[in-house]
C-alpha cells in the first residue's frame, strides 16, 4: 500500500517537476516531502538558568514563556523544590501538559511508589532515568545490574499505567568487544516494561547514528530528544564532556534532523521534546521550534 509520503514525492516527480523546469529552475534541497507535525514538545531543563528553585512564580514563568513561543507540551527534569501538587498548579494555570517527567536512578530505587505518586499527579504517562550513577568507564557488569533493575522497576511502572524509559547521553556507547553497551542495554530489558528516550546528541557525540538505531529498535525508542550539535570534528570520548555551548538551533548543526523526524514518524514515536542546555537557549528554542514548524521531512 503506498504511503501518504510516497505518495506527495510521487506526485511531486509526476506534477511539480515539469512545472519547475518550465520556469528554468530545480525544485528547491528540501522542500519535498510532507510538513513534520509534532507535537512540539520542551524539555524544561532548557530554561532551568530562568527557574529559582522552590519559588513556584519562577516555574510558572518559565512554562507560560514555553506555551508563549509556541511549545504544546513540556517534560520535567525535576520538580524544582515544589510538590508534585504545587507543580501541577503551575502547569495547568498555564495550559500545557506535561506528559513526561524525569526522576533520579536513586528515587527509582529507594522511592518508587513516590515516583508513581508524582507521575499520576502531574499527569505524566512516561517516567524517565536520565542518568546511571557511574564512576569511571561504564562497563557491562553495570550495564547488566541495571538492565536488571530496570526489568523489575518497569514491571512495577507498568501495573501503575505508567511507561518507563532510559534517556542515553554517550557514556552508555563505550564499546565492549566492538559493540556499544547501550545495545547491550536495549537487548537485555524487556520491551514490555523498558523502553528509551533517545537524546540524538548524545548518540552523535558516542560516534553513533541515531536513524540507524530507530532502524535497529524500531519498537523500543518512544521518545526523543531533539538536540542538534555545532559543525565540527567528531568526538567519542563516552565522558560527556561536550560542553553545553555546542548546542545550536536545530538544523544548523551536524546532526541529520531530517532524517531523524522522518523515521521517528515512521515508528510512531509518541512526544518530541526539544532540549537546549546552552546560555543561549531562551532565544534557541524559538529559532528551533521555527525548524520545526517549517522543516519537510
Amino acid at each position: 500500500m503506498t504511503s501518504r509520503r510516497s505518495f506527495l514525492r510521487v506526485a511531486s516527480a509526476g506534477f511539480l517537476t515539469p512545472f519547475f523546469a518550465r520556469r528554468g529552475s530545480a525544485i528547491p534541497p528540501g522542500s519535498e516531502g510532507p510538513l513534520f507535525h509534532g507535537p512540539f514538545g520542551l524539555q524544561l531543563y532548557s530554561l532551568r538558568n530562568q527557574i529559582k528553585r522552590g519559588d513556584a512564580q519562577s516555574v510558572r514563568a518559565q512554562i507560560a514563556y514555553a506555551k508563549k513561543v509556541g511549545y504544546t507540551e513540556i517534560e520535567a527534569p525535576e520538580l524544582y523544590g515544589l510538590t508534585a501538587s504545587q507543580f501541577r498548579r503551575e502547569l495547568d494555570s498555564v495550559g500545557l501538559p506535561c506528559p513526561s517527567m524525569m526522576a533520579t536512578y536513586e528515587q527509582y530505587e529507594s522511592d518508587l511508589a513516590g515516583v508513581i505518586r508524582d507521575a499520576h499527579t502531574l499527569g505524566a504517562a512516561f517516567v524517565v532515568n536520565a542518568w546511571i550513577p557511574h564512576q569511571g568507564p561504564f562497563t557491562l557488569e553495570l550495564c547488566r545490574r541495571v538492565a536488571a533493575n530496570y526489568n523489575r522497576w518497569g514491571r512495577q511502572l507498568k501495573a501503575a499505567g505508567l511507561e518507563f524509559c532510559h534517556h542515553n547521553h554517550d557514556y552508555e556507547f563505550q564499546p565492549y568487544k566492538g559493540k556499544p553497551l547501550y545495545d547491550t542495554l536495549i537487548e537485555e530489558t524487556a520491551r514490555e516494561y523498558v523502553n528509551f528516550e533517545m537524546d540524538v546528541f548524545w548518540v552523535v557525540a558516542g560516534g553513533q547514528s541515531p536513524v540507524a538505531y530507530l532502524r535497529r529498535y524500531p519498537s523500543r525508542f518512544r521518545l526523543l530528544h531533539l538536540k542538534d550539535m555545532r559543525k565540527g570534528p567528531p568526538v567519542s570520548d563516552y565522558k560527556v564532556s561536550i560542553p553545553v555551548e555546542w548546542d545550536v538551533p536545530l538544523g544548523t548543526g551536524r546532526v541529520d534532523m531530517r532524517g531523524i523526524l522522518r523515521e521517528g514518524e515512521h515508528i510512531g514515536i509518541k512526544h518530541y521534546f526539544v532540549e537546549d542546555e546552552s546560555r543561549e537557549a531562551p532565544q534557541n528554542i524559538v529559532k528551533t521550534l521555527r525548524y520545526l514548524k517549517t522543516v519537510r521531512i
